[in-house]
C-alpha cells in the first residue's frame, strides 16, 4: 500500500532533520556568544527578554547589526531603486515601446514591495545570512499585494534541486488554536469544518482555550504526483501542505500549493553540495569572539582585583567587624606593631598589554563582519580624501572584497524575488500589456542588480569609459577627426548601465533618431533658406534685364533680341 501524503512527508522530514543536526551545534555557539535570540531548535519559543549572560563585550554583536544594515541598504535598500528589468537583446532593450514597458513595470514591482514586509524581512534575513551561513523566507501572494514570512534559523529544513536552487522548505512553526481555527478550520462563510482538525484542538476551542500553542508542520517541494489537467490548488507544482505534530493517522490539514517557487534561501557560502551555508563571518569570527569574552573577563577580574583586594587581618578582628569604607577607622590591638589590615597579594596586572590585546581581537572581528567597509568613510584613516570622486573611488575599492558574497546574493535573493514579485503582479493583473514586437519575438527579459554594492563591482567598467573619453578629448585638438572612431552614443548607453541610471533619463536609439533626422532637415532647410536670399539679387536684376531685352527689337527690325538670342 502506498504510503499517504503525510507519511511521506514525515518521512521525509526525518531525513532532513538528520542532515540538518551536524550544523546544530555551532548553531548553539553562534547564538550564544553573539547574538542570542536568532535559533529557534526544536520548536522552542522564546520567552522574555534575550540570554545576555555570555557576552562580556558587545564587539561581535554590533558588527553583525552592521553587516545586516550594510547589506540590506547596500543591496535591497527600499529608498533607491536597486533593479531593473532589460531584454537578453541589446537593440531590442533600446525600441521606445520596450523601453517604457520595462519602466512601467520596475515601477509597479518597487511599489508593491514596498507596500509589503518585504523589506522587513530582507533586514532579518541578512542578520542571519552573516550569522548561521543561510536565510530562509517565504513569499506568498496576499490578495492584490505581497506577504514574506520569515523564518527562524532552527524552524526549517531546506534542500537543493540538481541546479543548486532551494526548492524544498519544511518548517516547524506554533500557533494558537484560534490561528489553527481561523486558518483551517473556518470558512469563508462562516461555518466550521472540523474533519481535518484532531480532537485535541477541537477540545480546546470548545473550552475556551484559544491562546494554548500547537506544534503545525508546513511542507513546501515540487509535487511529483499530480494531475496537471487539473487546476486546483491540490495538484499545483508546488505543494504546500500542512498537518498537525505529533498527532496520529493521515489526515492533513490543508492541500494548497503554488504555481512557482516561491522559496527565498540565499547562503552565504556553498561548499560543493552542501545544502547549509558555510565560510560566514558568524563561523569565522567564532574563535576571536570567545577570546574577546574570556580576556574581558579576565581584565574586569584584574580591575576588580586592584579596586577590592583580598584582605587578611587578624582573628580577633572576625568578632568586632571591620569597615574598608574611606575615611573609617579600626582601632586593632596588635603585639606585633603591624597594621591589622594589609592585602592578601599585592595586584600589579598590566592593564594596559591586555587592553592593547583586546583591542586588536576588536578589530579583527569588525574586519572579519566587514564593518570596517561599510563604515569605509567615517572611519577612513589617513590622508583624507580631496573630493567626493575620490572618496567614492576609495570606497569601491574596499566594497569589491565583498564581490563573490554580492554576487551569491543576487544569483539566490534578489534576482528570485524580483521574479516571483513580476509573476505576483502578473497573476494579479497590474501590470501593463507588453509590446507586440516583444511578444511575437518572445524576448525573454533579464534582471539586472543596480544597488550600491552591485554597481561597485562594476566601477571598473565606468573607470574605463571614462579613462577613454577623456584620452579622445586630449587628442582631438591635435587630430579631429578622432572623434569618428568613438561611438560616443554606445559610450553613454554603456555608462548608464554601469551606474544604474533610470531607463527614463536616456532617449531611446529610434527618438534619438528621429531627432537628428529632423534636426538635419530643418538644417537643409535653412541652408536652402540663405542660399536663395544670396541669389535674390542676381535673380531681380536677370528679370529686369530679360525684361527690358523682351522691349527691345533686333537691329534687323524683326524679332526682339530675347528671341533672337533663342531665350524666349
Amino acid at each position: 500500500m502506498a504510503p499517504s501524503i503525510r507519511q511521506r512527508h514525515q518521512s521525509r522530514l526525518e531525513s532532513m532533520r538528520e542532515e540538518r543536526s551536524y550544523y546544530e551545534a555551532n548553531w548553539r555557539d553562534y547564538d550564544k556568544y553573539i547574538a542570542p535570540g536568532r535559533l529557534r531548535l526544536n520548536g522552542q519559543r522564546r520567552k522574555g527578554e534575550r540570554n545576555m549572560q555570555d557576552i562580556l563585550d558587545e564587539t561581535a554583536l554590533l558588527a553583525k547589526r552592521t553587516f545586516q544594515s550594510g547589506m540590506h541598504s547596500g543591496l535591497t535598500s527600499p529608498a533607491r531603486p536597486w533593479m531593473k528589468l532589460r531584454t537578453m537583446d541589446p537593440d531590442m532593450k533600446e525600441f521606445g515601446p520596450v523601453k517604457n514597458y520595462l519602466y512601467h513595470c520596475e515601477q509597479i514591482i518597487q511599489h508593491v514591495m514596498r507596500g509589503s514586509n518585504v523589506y522587513n524581512a530582507l533586514h532579518s534575513a541578512y542578520g542571519d545570512l552573516g550569522l548561521f551561513g543561510q536565510s530562509c523566507m517565504l513569499i506568498v501572494g496576499d490578495g492584490p499585494g505581497l506577504r514574506a514570512i520569515p523564518m527562524m534559523t532552527g524552524q526549517y529544513w531546506i534542500a537543493q534541486n540538481d541546479k543548486g536552487r532551494v526548492d524544498t522548505l519544511y518548517r516547524q512553526i506554533k500557533m494558537t488554536v484560534e490561528q489553527v481555527v481561523g486558518k483551517f478550520v473556518a470558512k469563508a462563510n462562516g461555518d466550521m469544518d472540523w474533519s481535518r482538525a484532531s480532537n485535541t484542538i477541537k477540545a480546546l476551542w470548545d473550552q475556551g482555550k484559544y491562546d494554548s500553542w500547537i506544534d503545525i508542520c508546513h511542507a513546501v517541494e515540487p509535487r511529483k504526483n499530480r494531475d496537471q489537467s487539473k487546476k486546483t490548488k491540490a495538484h499545483k507544482p508546488f505543494a504546500s501542505n500542512y498537518w498537525e505534530d505529533g498527532q496520529s493517522g493521515d489526515v492533513m490539514l490543508s492541500e494548497d500549493g503554488f504555481d512557482f517557487n516561491r522559496i527565498l534561501a540565499p547562503r552565504y557560502e556553498a561548499d560543493g553540495e552542501d545544502v547549509y551555508g558555510s565560510g560566514h563571518p558568524g563561523e569565522v569570527s567564532l574563535p576571536a569572539v570567545k577570546q574577546l569574552q574570556s580576556e574581558q573577563r579576565m581584565k574586569g577580574q584584574g580591575i576588580d582585583k586592584i579596586v577590592r583586594p583580598p584582605m587578611q587581618g587578624p582573628s580577633s578582628l572576625r568578632a568586632q567587624g571591620v569597615s574598608t569604607l574611606p575615611g573609617k577607622i579600626n582601632y586593632i590591638d596588635d603585639p606585633s606593631g603591624r597594621a591589622g589590615l594589609r592585602p592578601v597579594m599585592e595586584v600589579n596586572l598590566r592593564l594596559g598589554e591586555l587592553a592593547a590585546d583586546i583591542q586588536d581581537i576588536q578589530h579583527r572581528i569588525d574586519k572579519i563582519w566587514y564593518a570596517d567597509l561599510f563604515f569605509a568613510i567615517t572611519q577612513m584613516q589617513g590622508v583624507q580624501p580631496r573630493n567626493v570622486l575620490e572618496l567614492t573611488q576609495r570606497k569601491e575599492e574596499q566594497l569589491l572584497q565583498l564581490g563573490p558574497v554580492v554576487e551569491r546574493q543576487i544569483h539566490e535573493q534578489t534576482n528570485p524575488l524580483v521574479e516571483i514579485v513580476f509573476k505576483t503582479c502578473e497573476e494579479a493583473g497590474l501590470l501593463p500589456e507588453p509590446p507586440t514586437e516583444l511578444v511575437e519575438r518572445g524576448e525573454e527579459l533579464e534582471i539586472e542588480n543596480i544597488s550600491l554594492l552591485a554597481q561597485a563591482q562594476r566601477a571598473v567598467a565606468t573607470g574605463s569609459i571614462e579613462r577613454l573619453v577623456g584620452f579622445a578629448g586630449q587628442i582631438l585638438s591635435v587630430k579631429p577627426d578622432v572623434a569618428d572612431k568613438l561611438d560616443l552614443d554606445q559610450a553613454i548607453d554603456e555608462y548608464a548601465d554601469a551606474i544604474g541610471s533610470p531607463s527614463t533619463l536616456i532617449k531611446s536609439d529610434d527618438d534619438v533618431k528621429a531627432m537628428r533626422d529632423e534636426r538635419e532637415q530643418q538644417m537643409q532647410a535653412q541652408q536652402q533658406a540663405s542660399m536663395a536670399s544670396q541669389m535674390m539679387p542676381a535673380v531681380k536684376d536677370g528679370a529686369q534685364a530679360a525684361h527690358l531685352m523682351s522691349q527691345t527689337k533686333a537691329a534687323d527690325g524683326g524679332e526682339n533680341l530675347l528671341a533672337q538670342l533663342g531665350l524666349s
